[in-house]
């Protein structure tokens, strides 16, 4: 079944031991950190693919890309496929949205009854999702063309496409320290849920695990930062939604 199409953008950040790369916090969009800022607004796509990982109803089929023409300097090169491994382990983490197979999930505010997704990367033409690893004047320009500010910063999911800035892929942001793996994770996990029909929500209280949908790097607003949709017990963590 295709999935709703809503634009979404956010300010979610990560920082992880990936790929060669050290994160040494946010820098502004205006700031000389380093991180190559166009390329040649062409994606190649990581090719092969994997089962469909979770069991549940339904199968969303992903296609990972990497922006083409980007001079990378003293950064390791991410290739299609390293960037395709690290959304793989993202979208088969046990916490993450194939847990809902055993804790299927209800929410009439976003119009979901027993909702539960299981994963499928591909690399031709038929897929519901691509995930596309950009530069921040790409990613300015595609989120822009669909309304929305990224403003060098931030990611967007316009569509059928996640936009993710490379600037934070590279360097994170506030609320994850120097955790670089755990900040991609939530970042992956927050612009799917997005795809899968999740607006924004609050912290439901300090010292709380803040939900995956939370704009974490904007505020933690008290609670703790948290890269998972599901805790270790299967318990879809949330809070009061907000409009996106």
């Amino acid at each position: 079944m295709r999935l709703p199409a809503r634009v979404l953008v956010t300010a979610v950040v990560l920082v992880t031991q990936w790929p060669g790369l050290v994160a040494d916090g946010y820098r502004t969009a205006s700031g000389d950190d380093g991180v190559p800022t166009r390329g040649a607004g062409t994606f190649a796509a990581a090719g092969g693919g994997t089962a469909p990982v979770g069991s549940g109803a339904t199968l969303v089929r992903y296609r990972a890309e990497v922006e083409e023409g980007i001079v990378w300097g003293a950064h390791q090169p991410w290739t299609p496929a390293a960037f395709a491994e690290g959304v793989d382990g993202i979208l088969a983490g046990p916490q993450g949205w194939i847990m809902s197979a055993g804790s299927p999930v209800t929410d009439a505010q976003v119009g979901l009854h027993r909702a539960s997704w299981s994963f499928q990367r591909v690399s031709g033409d038929e897929y519901d999702v691509r995930l596309r690893l950009a530069t921040p004047d790409t990613v300015d320009g595609a989120c822009g063309a669909a309304g929305l500010a990224t403003e060098g910063i931030y990611s967007c999911r316009a569509g059928s496409t996640i936009m993710i800035n490379l600037r934070r892929w590279l360097r994170g942001a506030e609320g994850y320290g120097d955790d670089l793996p755990a900040y991609r994770t939530m970042l992956v996990n927050h612009e799917v849920g997005h795809f899968l029909g999740f607006d924004h929500m609050l912290c439901p209280g300090p010292g709380e695990a803040a939900p995956v949908m939370q704009t974490q790097t904007i505020s933690l607003a008290g609670c703790r930062p948290n890269p998972y949709p599901f805790t270790t017990y299967g318990t879809f963590v949330t809070g009061p939604w907000t409009p996106s």
